[in-house]
């Protein structure tokens, strides 16, 4: 029997966590890119911002709105469920992925990914389900009632 290990979910104050190791990977790849440069300064945001386009990678992402849930699926080749975290915000989802660069072994390369998705409407985090199954990722959540919606 093969055991699944499902996308972790995080949200509420673990999503601020989530958010900060995001952050962390961006600065450590625009210092590479400092570096690579002879680190020459004065390019600080340039390097920021390609860090940031070159962990985002264009998902084919679709949402439906399915009555009383919201339904996401994503691509996200070359990753596994267990190599995935999703961030749930009552609006937004982060999509974030890690894993070992294919074809090398023992920590010769970290493949990242990075989706940020706005929802269509409030969501209940708490009720939210993922899985991953030949390279998409389906998750799925209900939505908010009006009344958690209008806090």
């Amino acid at each position: 029997m093969v055991l699944s290990t499902k996308p972790r979910i995080v949200y509420g104050q673990a999503l601020g966590a989530l958010e900060e190791t995001i952050q962390r990977a961006i600065a450590y790849r625009a210092y590479e890119l400092f570096e690579a440069r002879g680190g020459d300064h004065g390019h600080d945001l340039e390097d920021w911002f390609r860090a940031e386009k070159e962990l985002v990678k264009p998902a084919n992402v679709q949402t439906t709105d399915s009555g009383g849930q919201i339904k996401v699926r994503a691509s996200v080749p070359g990753f596994t469920e267990d190599e995935i975290q999703i961030g749930v915000a009552p609006r937004r989802l982060i999509i974030w992925g890690q894993a070992p660069r294919p074809g090398t072994l023992g920590g010769g390369g970290i493949m990242q990914m990075l989706e940020e998705i706005d929802l269509p409407c409030a969501i209940d985090p708490k009720s939210s389900r993922a899985g991953v199954i030949d390279g998409i990722l389906s998750f799925q959540a209900d939505k908010a009632s009006p009344a958690a919606s209008a806090a």
